[in-house]
């Protein structure tokens, strides 16, 4: 019975995982717009203006901790979760329409976040998978300290992404009157938790914790009646 015990305890532990989350902080709003001037596009309400008072914030989960001593490394496979927010648009992993194209970051010795490099997510606004250049996207855009958006625009090439994401926009359209950007605006970078080089200490799920204290009691119960 002990060692049906330990076993199914190390058999909970094996199951558990362990991510980074990284939050993308907005210091300040967009320093300049460049806001449609002719909706061309159908339905119009696609036609979308950025104000003065928005920017950007994010943030992303990835499968493990971030590597220590990372220069400008792709880790977009590696993200299980994000959502970024332009104040125009919400960009989720959630939403089936979402696509990483890529993240690339740099963390410190104890793999700490200390820059992104470049991240792009892009949300289809219009079309369905197999999308084409005749359908229409937003974009949320980070590069080190500074952050850009897009909302409304046309797709110049599709493909996949750095990240090995699918069916997603590579580039946009160089002319677009229907298009909406914002430019500029100031971002900073914090993990949600603080790196740590130990090993994490597993933590078992409520029906893990069940059942331990099942096999807990019969263990208990079981030696009860062999000291009769």
């Amino acid at each position: 019975m002990r060692k049906i015990l330990l076993g199914t305890v190390f058999a909970l532990a094996a199951g558990t995982s362990f991510g980074a989350t990284v939050n993308i902080n907005s210091t300040g709003n967009y320093a300049s717009l460049q806001n449609y001037t002719n909706c061309t596009t159908t339905p119009a309400s696609l036609c979308a203006n950025y104000l003065t008072t928005n920017n950007i914030t994010g943030t992303f989960t990835t499968a493990g901790n971030l590597p220590a001593s990372a220069s400008n490394l792709e880790i977009g496979s590696t993200v299980t979760s994000y959502s970024f927010s332009s104040g125009l648009d919400t960009v989720a992993s959630t939403d089936p329409n979402a696509r990483l194209n890529t993240l690339r970051i740099s963390t410190d010795a104890s793999g700490n976040i200390t820059n992104v490099n470049l991240m792009q997510a892009v949300l289809w606004m219009t079309g369905t998978a197999p999308h084409t250049t005749a359908d229409r996207f937003a974009a949320v855009i980070v590069s080190g300290a500074t952050s850009t958006s897009t909302h409304n625009s046309g797709c110049q090439n599709t493909g996949t992404g750095s990240s090995g994401a699918t069916d997603t926009c590579l580039t946009s359209t160089v002319t677009d009157t229907s298009r909406s950007t914002a430019n500029n605006a100031p971002v900073s970078y914090a993990m949600a938790a603080a790196a740590v080089t130990a090993s994490p200490i597993p933590t078992v799920s409520e029906w893990g914790l069940i059942l331990m204290a099942s096999l807990l009691g019969m263990f208990g119960i079981a030696r009860l009646r062999r000291q009769r």
